[in-house]
């Protein structure tokens, strides 16, 4: 039954800010704009009472609109009444008729809190505490609340704040604190850096504390033109970075946004309205790390190069020029190589590709599995570029028509990186791909016995440290190039190395090097193969063999013996599934049955991106998006009651909308009612139906539970799974 307020509320619904926003967004966040009264807009929020939830609407409001945002409290019935005057034909995009409410809102707009700025006003706050926690009620005249002043109302600090809403306890506060006094940053950073808060915390801390809106992560791309606006000292020095502009107004986010001086400094500067919202320290200095540090040295190196008349391409001087580059570490090109890798070990790039397009050559990093341009080479060093970095890696520069490898390491914060390099002629030209490698990765705690996988069920983890008590027999990590599955057995390895055991490897290359382990490196040049070796290892006395891929018959069968001989071997094999293994071992020529003797398990895996936590959002997927992925009815049920995430991109994620990876796992024991099936049959789907049924996750699974708990999106689980084909 609708109330009179509503009709009111119909009259007065203008669809220029409706149209803003999409009605599937507004039907998801449960709000709407009303109208607009001078540089005021009200918005009709359902659950107005949480703070949260009214914070993250009124946020996503401003940055969308440029208005100062007020709120109406609408319950759900209210609610659908307007959404559906929106939907339906006779709505009335340009509305000249005023309710009383809007006589009302009138009013209210012509009070104090509301006045325009002046040359002598002051900027003043987007969104005051007592604004968020007094929304209107419908049933209620429109009233306008003057900000508190906090002459009459000091304002908490933060850590007393944090500790009241309990956050926090005392003691962290403590620990915050002397972390603070010792870094030199504030307080909220040393709380998040030291983990007892999260970011999306403190922004809501401070919004609350200083009375401002705070800066969504999705919201915090920084565009050059706009961040430009303002000189680079005077941004560092106020900490207070331009978000954007429509030409009459600035947004602002600002570390302290209660500075006046700042905002009218912005004004004099820019000669625009500056709307500040709250922006973390941590947020800040990203901005700063992401915009101004990290592309200067390669543009004022890209500037350099096309300033240097010096720089030479003749193909004849080619030697004596890279021979003094190399020898000289301030030379332009040596610079610029270095820069390249460099950034690309801060943005954790596994490989860097320099190749040759149609008139230019391009770099691009390969950073979560995705390849990404990041800029082009200056046309006069393109040559001097390659060679530069075939000479450091001992190469032959004058060898273009043959692929090649080399190899040097690099030292950086500490830290050591194997860069392995391969050429590739391509047309007249070469391309290359340069592989990073930090050789002291701790890809495991040595503290802690336990396998540490990112992605892995509790259930498939069990499974797998069963498997590592077995005194003999095999266990295969398997998957494509580039899924995770070294770190699976280096986990494994850590897991079972103790002084007891005597454990050697033989890996190409050795990744990753770890205390107590024998580990050798593969060398064809020198007869030093997978097989090879493991005959070698197994007259060292070894309790614990592992081999870094089965390639061949040869090496299979080795393993085999080892494990029937009383060894534990760990290696892995190219499938796609757990039970497409057995099928491949089969083909590569063993026996079935010394198949199902030896196998201990299976640990199939893929490496999906995560989806960035600042800023995700949730969304209904579409009947299509789920055909896509889902085959089980009783899953399509699932996945239709609930609201999943999607990927946005901010300047944490890069603009990606993903950080980071996980793995996804199907972890496959061999039991006796398996060993039974292998030998008798190597039929795959009829393994897969015997393994599930005794509990196994397949890869889809574990992919459509990771879409389920927001740490992926369907995207990516059909980039890596690919579609459903049922």
């Amino acid at each position: 039954m609708s109330s009179f307020i509503p009709e009111n509320l119909k009259d007065s619904i203008n669809k220029e800010y409706v149209n803003k926003f999409s009605i599937d967004t507004l039907k998801q966040e449960m709000f709407i704009p009303v109208n607009k009264q001078d540089d005021v807009l009200y918005v009709g929020i359902v659950d107005a009472e949480n703070r949260e939830r009214r914070n993250s609407i009124l946020t996503k409001v401003i940055m969308t609109t440029k208005l100062k945002p007020k709120v109406i409290a609408l319950t759900q019935q209210q609610f659908d009444e307007l959404i559906e005057t929106c939907e339906s034909e006779s709505f009335n995009s340009t509305s000249e008729s005023v309710s009383n409410l809007v006589t009302q809102v009138n009013e209210a707009v012509q009070s104090d809190h509301f006045n325009q700025l002046s040359q002598k006003d002051q900027p003043e706050q987007l969104i005051d505490k007592s604004q968020q926690d007094q929304p209107i009620k419908l049933n209620e005249p429109v009233i306008s609340v003057k900000p508190v002043s906090s002459s009459l109302a000091p304002k908490k600090k933060l850590g007393e704040q944090l500790i009241d809403e309990g956050l926090i306890t005392e003691e962290q506060l403590s620990q915050a604190l002397a972390e603070s006094k010792q870094t030199g940053t504030p307080i909220g950073s040393a709380l998040v850096k030291l983990g007892f808060i999260h970011i999306d915390q403190l922004r809501e801390a401070l919004s609350i504390q200083q009375g401002y809106a705070h800066v969504e992560s999705k919201d915090l791309k920084v565009e050059p033109n706009v961040i430009r606006l303002l000189p680079e000292d005077f941004i560092r020095e106020n900490r207070a970075v331009p978000i954007s502009t429509d030409g009459k107004t600035i947004m602002v986010g600002m570390v302290n946004p209660n500075d006046k001086q700042v905002l009218n400094d912005i004004i004099y500067l820019t000669g625009l309205k500056p709307f500040p919202l709250i922006l973390t320290h941590i947020e800040y200095e990203r901005c700063i790390v992401n915009f101004f540090e990290t592309k200067r040295e390669t543009e004022k190196l890209m500037e350099e190069i096309s300033l240097d008349e010096d720089i030479l391409i003749i193909e004849e001087n080619l030697w004596q020029q890279v021979e003094k580059e190399f020898e000289d570490e301030s030379n332009l090109v040596a610079r610029f190589a270095s820069s390249l890798i460099i950034e690309a070990i801060e943005k954790k790039a596994s490989d860097i590709h320099i190749e040759p397009r149609s008139d230019k050559y391009i770099v691009r990093y390969r950073t979560d599995g995705i390849l990404r341009q990041i800029l082009e080479v200056p046309a006069k060093i393109e040559n001097l570029l390659i060679s530069r970095l075939k000479v450091v890696a001992r190469m032959d520069i004058a060898e273009h028509r043959r692929p090649q490898d080399g190899s040097f390491t690099l030292k950086y914060n500490n830290n050591l990186y194997n860069l392995r390099l391969n050429t590739l002629p391509v047309g007249a030209k070469e391309k290359m791909v340069i592989r990073i490698l930090r050789s002291d990765l701790r890809i495991v705690n040595k503290e802690s016995k336990k396998i540490e996988l990112v992605g892995a069920s509790r259930e498939d983890v069990k499974r797998i440290e069963l498997m590592t008590t077995s005194p003999h027999g095999i266990i295969l990590a398997t998957g494509p190039t580039g899924s995770g599955k070294t770190t699976t057995l280096y986990s494994i390895l850590n897991k079972v190395n103790n002084e007891m055991v005597n454990i050697t490897t033989v890996e190409d290359p050795v990744e990753i090097k770890l205390e107590g382990i024998n580990q050798i490196q593969v060398n064809a040049k020198a007869d030093i193969t997978f097989a090879s070796c493991m005959r070698a290892i197994l007259r060292q006395d070894p309790d614990i063999i592992m081999v870094g891929e089965i390639r061949d018959i040869e090496t299979l069968d080795a393993a085999i013996y080892a494990s029937l001989t009383g060894h534990l071997v760990l290696s892995s094999v190219h499938t796609n599934s757990a039970t497409a293994t057995i099928t491949r071992l089969i083909n590569m020529g063993a026996a079935p049955y010394l198949i199902a003797s030896s196998l201990v398990g299976v640990i199939a895996q893929r490496l999906m991106r995560k989806l960035c936590p600042m800023c995700r959002e949730l969304y209904v997927p579409s009947e299509q998006e789920l055909e896509l992925i889902v085959s089980n009815p009783d899953d399509y049920d699932g996945f239709s009651e609930h609201k999943i995430y999607k990927a946005v991109g901010c300047s944490n994620c890069d603009n990606t909308g993903y950080i980071g990876r996980m793995g996804v796992y199907e972890v496959m024991p061999i039991n006796r009612e398996l060993k039974k099936i292998i030998t008798n049959s190597n039929i795959a789907h009829e393994i897969e139906e015997i393994a599930v049924s005794c509990g196994m996750r397949t890869l889809q699974r574990s992919g459509l539970d990771a879409i389920l708990k927001g740490d992926t999106t369907i995207n990516e689980y059909i980039r890596t799974l690919g579609a459903n084909n049922d």
